[in-house]
């Protein structure tokens, strides 16, 4: 009878290792690519919404309705164009300030925004006739202060017929970008980076400016405050959930792209004078933290709690009645309420108005 030993070597399982990695970009050789000009439009490609010089845009003012916009770039290199490897654009949000807290695609989710990059994005070649129409024909002789030109480059360096666009020493690229209903107005940082084979790469800056829409909407429009007795402080409160049209408790949400104060104006409802006073007054706020505003008819009034982007609250009604007129008995009062929104400045990156 034979016994065999059996001997096995453990070896412990070690944990998680993190080990460094590098290299260095090697662009050595050839001459680096030109942006000769660049420009953002309307999806059309050379339209915008005013004729000052640069892009502006006018956001939709509507929940979820975001701007497409166009951005395009002419691009040469002293190689020869078939040297342009790749040519982007970058988008970087306006400087210090802050996006909305509900905001889906942050670009630095510690600063909320703050200049940040939004997206690198390629652009595509255009045929070589179709490049020539959209910047020679429609940006040079319609919209001819759109595009920020290179100081080496003029309109006619790049559209005569000595010129880098017909002699197939440049080419335009395009693609399009969209831009948030709720992305904060301000002027926004553009690059045109245009990349060749060994790496090399020029790069030109302009901003466009996506300008202020305040706008908001409410899923209510009516106030019924039922039954009210003298003195008796009646409320109708709202809340958070969002039912169009037909809701009850009122709720509001801020769909420009600035921020915003709303503020309330409402007649008498038919409830009249006593010694020169009003037999009426009101009460609203935004959100339950908000301290109440009181306030008489026909006068506009702020109310505390401004909306930031994209922000949906509650918006709390009250009424209080001091005298009734004298056939009030089983009487019906109607009225009408106007709702407003002003715009207040964003919030900067520290948090603070700016």
């Amino acid at each position: 009878m034979s016994i065999f030993g059996l001997l096995v070597s453990m070896t412990p399982a070690l944990a998680d290792t993190t080990v460094t990695t590098g290299l260095v970009a090697d662009t050595s050789g050839g001459t680096a690519p030109i942006v000769l000009a660049k420009w953002e439009a309307n999806t059309d490609r050379y339209t915008d919404a005013s004729t000052a010089a640069g892009a502006q845009f006018t956001a939709s003012g509507q929940y979820n309705g975001h701007k497409t916009i166009a951005i395009c770039a002419i691009v040469g290199d002293p190689d020869g164009l078939a040297d342009v490897k790749n040519v982007y654009a970058d988008v970087f949000y306006p400087e210090n300030i802050a996006l909305g807290s509900s905001h889906v695609a942050l670009a630095d989710q510690s600063g909320l925004g703050c200049g940040g990059l939004m997206q690198e994005d390629s652009l595509a070649k255009l045929g070589k006739q179709a490049g020539i129409d959209l910047f020679c024909t429609n940006v040079r002789t319609r919209n001819n202060l759109l595009p920020t030109i290179n100081t080496d480059y003029s309109y006619d360096k790049i559209c005569n017929t000595d010129g880098e666009l017909w002699k197939d020493t440049a080419a335009v690229y395009c693609t399009t970008k969209t831009i948030s209903y709720e992305d904060p107005s301000g002027d926004y940082k553009v690059w045109a980076v245009a990349q060749d084979t060994n790496g090399k790469q020029g790069i030109l800056e302009n901003h466009f400016t996506y300008l202020e829409t305040t706008a908001f909407e409410t899923d209510f429009n009516s106030v019924s405050y039922g039954n009210v007795r003298l003195n008796i402080h009646k409320i109708i409160s709202g809340n958070l959930t969002w039912e169009p049209s037909t809701s009850t408790r009122p709720t509001v949400r801020n769909t420009g792209n600035t921020r915003l104060k709303m503020k309330v104006y409402q007649n008498d409802m038919g409830l009249g004078l006593t010694d020169g006073k009003s037999n009426v007054k009101f009460d609203a706020r935004v959100g339950s933290d908000a301290p109440y505003a009181v306030y008489l008819p026909n006068t506009w009034t702020p109310l505390a709690n401004d909306l930031d982007l994209s922000e949906m609250n509650e918006m709390d009604f009250s009424i209080d009645i001091s005298k009734f007129p004298p056939d009030h008995v089983g009487a019906n009062y109607t009225g009408n309420m106007t709702l407003s929104g002003e715009s207040v400045n964003h919030l900067t990156c520290t948090g603070q108005p700016s």
